[in-house]
């Protein structure tokens, strides 16, 4: 319990590092004890499951493919942690015979499963079986079931919840991380209506999944919903403070919106149609527009005021002097290892491109040799100055971990900030036109939608 929560500690420190926001919404809907089967979507490697151990505030029990434990380094972490190795088919040495079912070949690992949660802990398994670069969750596997109809027939009082990881762009450092938590399924209840069938229960998870996760038909299609989204959250939110990325979930919800509004466009009649494709080059025009005179469209809503301005200063220079210091101390502790990290993820890339390494990659090499250099920056000290020096030195070195690029982050919106607000005072008429056109490509964009609903639910009655 002592390793877990020490590496638990690790990895929130980790993904901070990585990722510029790490969000997680309804972990109030989790039960804080008892049986709970937590399954996730699996974009991106060991991540996925840092990320799931940071989000649940509870000890989770975590499976991972057996392959992992070949590593003896990283085998012996994930014993430490008590990770459950999953084979699967193609793990197998004679894979190319008739290969065993899942069930005997991880016969153990569902006992162990089933023990953890008649013992009321918390599991994790990620039911795609694979991580994958594709923009929807793959076909769900059989085992989630059926160590949920497993759990159930040892007498276990069983709920699952699905655990949706979305990720802005996962392998781009200091972009935004959205864990959503659905309302956990009582699996009593469930089967109570439709009996123990393994393929059902697979499809009610599949469903539960997609509910808190981001699907698209293609990546087109998610390029062009997540852009849309994100032009969509500029015009309709006003400027966030400073000290935190805008919210990734609000981008969230309007992408499936935008994409569910790409489904109806196929049976939308022509007019209809016109009016989207319009939308869209009007929306891009009013970017355009503003980027030419040095206005960001998230900044639009600034007020201009010399008032507001001058707090503005005031408030950020006084931040930025007293973020300094701990940034500093935060350059000197972390900024070797962390850019000899990235240097050799970036380089192992060529044999593995896919978008789920350089995140784990990078990370696990950061954390592995960041804990090696505070271990000799430790002893270094212990020796020369003695052992409290050392521990009030690592103590510091902990506490600023990632504040520098926090702050890089933050000064980056302050001066995007700043350079919109000047072209503002400098051209209030420009800022009156844009604020009339987003407000009516808002208005449009809500009879759109209205017009694309009514129009799939034609198309439904007439077939």
């Amino acid at each position: 319990m002592m390793l877990y929560r020490a590496l638990r500690r690790v990895a929130r420190v980790a993904l901070h590092w990585y990722y510029a926001d790490v969000t997680t919404e309804g972990r109030e809907q989790l039960p804080p004890g008892g049986p709970l089967l937590l399954v996730a979507n699996h974009p991106n490697a060991l991540v996925d499951a840092m990320l799931v151990s940071v989000a649940v505030p509870r000890r989770v029990l975590l499976t991972a493919k057996a392959t992992l434990f070949e590593q003896p380094i990283l085998a012996a972490a994930l014993r430490g942690v008590g990770v459950v190795p999953l084979r699967r088919a193609r793990d197998e040495p004679d894979a190319g015979s008739a290969p065993a079912s899942s069930a005997s070949r991880n016969a153990d690992a569902f006992r162990m499963v089933t023990r953890a949660l008649a013992d009321g802990g918390a599991v994790l398994v990620f039911p795609e079986g694979i991580s994958h670069d594709a923009p929807a969750i793959a076909p769900l596997r059989t085992g989630a079931a059926r160590m949920a109809l497993m759990a159930h027939d040892a007498g276990v009082a069983l709920r699952v919840a699905a655990v949706g990881l979305i990720y802005e762009e996962k392998e781009r450092p200091r972009s935004r991380v959205l864990v959503r938590i659905g309302e956990p399924l009582d699996v009593a209840r469930w089967l109570a209506s439709r009996g123990p069938d393994v393929a059902a229960l697979t499809a009610e998870i599949e469903r539960r999944l997609r509910r808190v996760t981001l699907n698209f038909a293609s990546a087109d299609r998610a390029r062009r919903a997540v852009q849309l989204a994100r032009t969509l959250d500029a015009v309709v939110s006003e400027a966030p403070p400073l000290d935190r990325p805008r919210p990734l979930a609000v981008e969230a919800d309007l992408a499936r919106r935008v994409d569910a509004a790409s489904d109806a466009l196929a049976v939308a009649p022509a007019s209809v149609v016109q009016r989207a494709d319009a939308f869209i080059a009007q929306s891009e025009a009013l970017e355009r527009q503003l980027a030419a005179h040095g206005i960001a469209l998230t900044e639009l809503r600034v007020s201009p005021r010399m008032r507001h301005g001058a707090q503005f200063v005031i408030r950020e220079a006084a931040g930025l002097l007293l973020a300094l210091p701990v940034a500093l101390a935060d350059h000197v502790a972390h900024d070797l290892p962390v850019r000899l990290a990235r240097a050799i993820a970036r380089r192992s890339l060529a044999a593995d491109p896919s978008r789920d390494q350089p995140a784990m990659r990078t990370i696990l090499l950061a954390t592995s040799l960041l804990l090696v250099w505070y271990l000799t920056i430790g002893l270094a000290l212990d020796h020369w100055l003695g052992f409290g020096v050392a521990v009030a030195t690592i103590g510091v070195m902990l506490l600023s971990a990632s504040t520098e690029l926090a702050l890089r982050d933050q000064i980056s919106r302050a001066w995007c900030r700043a350079r919109s607000y000047l072209a503002l005072r400098a051209h209030p008429d420009i800022r009156a036109t844009a604020l009339a056109e987003a407000d009516r490509l808002l208005e449009e964009a809500r009879a759109l939608e209205l017009a694309l609903q009514a129009g799939a639910r034609n198309a439904t009655e007439m077939r």
